[in-house]
């Protein structure tokens, strides 16, 4: 039995237990897709979210949990890249145009370089 077999097994006997308590299987399951996109469990997010349709729960609720899960995971990168950018100037926190790498920056600047050299 591989891990994600392993994660699933503990997820499914965990939402079998005693129905009297306060959170219930769809609250579980919304807790467990912002918690699968705070991870980047693409397995698990496809197995949670039919799930979650299946038990009627709606796409606008969906939604915000991956939202909630997303932040999760972004905020501690973003204060990260604040604080490298305090104490050495690096500009991280900037946003990058879409599909800028930084590498590409780098080879370019290493071009021009040779080229004026």
């Amino acid at each position: 039995m591989n891990s994600e077999e392993k994660n699933h097994k503990v997820i499914e006997s965990l939402l079998h237990q005693d129905s009297s308590e306060i959170v219930d299987y769809k609250v579980t399951m919304l807790i467990a897709a912002g918690a699968a996109m705070a991870a980047n469990c693409e397995p698990c997010l496809n197995k949670i979210v039919p799930d979650l349709l299946e038990a009627g729960v709606t796409k606008t609720d969906i939604r915000r949990a991956v939202k909630i899960g997303q932040f999760v995971k972004d905020k501690p990168a973003a204060v990260m890249k604040e604080t490298a950018d305090m104490l050495t100037g690096s500009h991280l926190s900037k946003k990058r145009a879409s599909g800028e790498c930084p590498v590409d920056k780098v080879k370019k600047e290493t071009a021009i370089v040779r080229c004026s050299g």
